[in-house]
């Protein structure tokens, strides 16, 4: 008998542990990496890994190294941050600014749930309470983010993390939790429930053990994750600001330099797009792409419900949000037809939402047919991030 209480002591005292901060410790202790390279705040997300499972922590890490006088802005995106070009900011800043740097943060299906979720997270770590979101129109097709691709893209450490902030309302909360409940269902439990009927909170309680544990497990995965053994990056090195501050910057002259590099880069493609991707990704479809996008609607989505949910998140927190809206290519968005009344109504559309939340706007719609403003067939190019990058300055300078 003493054995099985012995036993029974020891699985609660390990569960206990399991679900205890010491789990978390334990994790860290075995990803520390001996000698991670230095690095200045610069080029987070799309080089450093371990960003989307854990970006609390390696948000405090990347910032940790700043010195005094040095602004930073917390950027949210999608895709568009990977894009190789001089003016991306992650190349831009530390070429040209010794006063501003931008944390980076998005990859490729993340979107405006996703993003709610890390605000609600980060959003405390956050010194200025300012935030600037990049709001691509490819969001904004009817229904929203598939849940495969959320899944492909959540994360269980910023999940735990804005359940355990205390600055969220309730009602904010509450319908972050049903609408990720109704792409990630295993994530409804009793302290994150998304029961709507006696059997559904039935339901919940019943499977709310494997649940938790699951749950667990994940975010204990997400830590571990955060730090790459083959790759290992510290953003604590010293600072390596670039050659002058940001109120001298001459954009006019920025602008030009921008479009000679976009100009030798696109050559004499039609659609404004960098030939070496043209040649490589489109050309060898090009009939099959015509006329692709003639069904397409950016003004029926769940996806402004789910920005209104960031803002909301932004609300809570006390942060000042910038939108930015971007275009899209017009000279391709006319091959495949994407009707012109879907591309203005996602303009009107966020700044309806953007003047109903006072929140800052600044709105690139306009410039789907401005030369070397893209990269590719949608995502942004030389003078698009300069635009971009000098927009967030405006926001964020003290």
């Amino acid at each position: 008998m003493r054995r099985v209480f012995a036993l029974i002591a020891g699985a609660v005292l390990a569960m206990g542990l399991f679900l205890s901060p010491v789990a978390d410790i334990a994790v860290r202790a075995l990803t520390t990496v001996k000698n991670p390279e230095q690095r200045s705040v610069r080029v987070l997300n799309y080089e450093s890994p371990g960003h989307r499972e854990d970006p609390v922590r390696l948000y405090k890490q990347a910032i940790a190294g700043e010195p005094d006088g040095v602004t930073n802005l917390y950027l949210m995106g999608s895709s568009e941050l990977g894009m190789p070009v001089d003016q991306n900011p992650s190349t831009w800043l530390p070429n040209n600014a010794s006063d501003f740097d931008m944390y980076e943060s998005g990859r490729g299906n993340q979107q405006s749930l996703y993003h709610a979720i890390e605000l609600a997270a980060v959003g405390p770590s956050i010194a200025n309470k300012k935030v600037a979101l990049i709001l691509s129109p490819q969001w904004f097709v009817q229904g929203g983010v598939k849940a495969s691709l959320f899944q492909s893209v959540f994360s269980h450490s910023a999940w735990d993390a804005m359940l355990a902030n205390p600055h969220l309302s309730a009602a904010t909360r509450q319908r972050l939790i049903a609408r990720v409940g109704s792409l990630m269902p295993q994530l409804c439990t009793l302290g994150a429930s998304c029961a709507t009927t006696t059997a559904s909170s039935v339901e919940e309680v019943v499977n709310a053990p494997y649940n938790v544990f699951t749950q667990r497990v994940n975010a204990l995965r997400d830590t571990y994750k955060g730090v790459d053994y083959r790759k290992a990056v510290r953003y604590t090195g010293a600072w390596q600001p670039g050659r002058q501050s940001m109120a001298t910057i001459d954009w006019a002259a920025e602008d030009a330099k921008a479009a000679a590099t976009g100009k030798a880069k696109v050559g004499k493609n039609p659609y404004n797009m960098e030939d070496a991707f043209y040649q490589k990704r489109v050309v060898p479809q090009i009939d099959k792409l015509k006329g692709q996008q003639a069904g397409v609607t950016y003004t029926s989505s769940v996806e402004y419900d789910d920005l209104q949910l960031f803002l909301d998140v932004a609300h809570d927190l006390g942060i000042d949000v910038m939108l930015i809206p971007l275009p899209v290519n017009g000279t391709w968005s006319d091959f495949t037809r994407l009707p012109k009344a879907q591309r203005d109504g996602f303009a009107t559309d966020i700044r309806r939402i953007a003047a109903a939340n006072s929140v800052q706007l600044t709105d690139l719609t306009s410039k789907a047919y401005e030369p070397y403003y893209f990269f590719d067939t949608l995502h942004l190019g030389w003078r698009g991030w300069l635009d971009v990058t000098h927009a967030c300055w405006e926001f964020a300078r003290p």
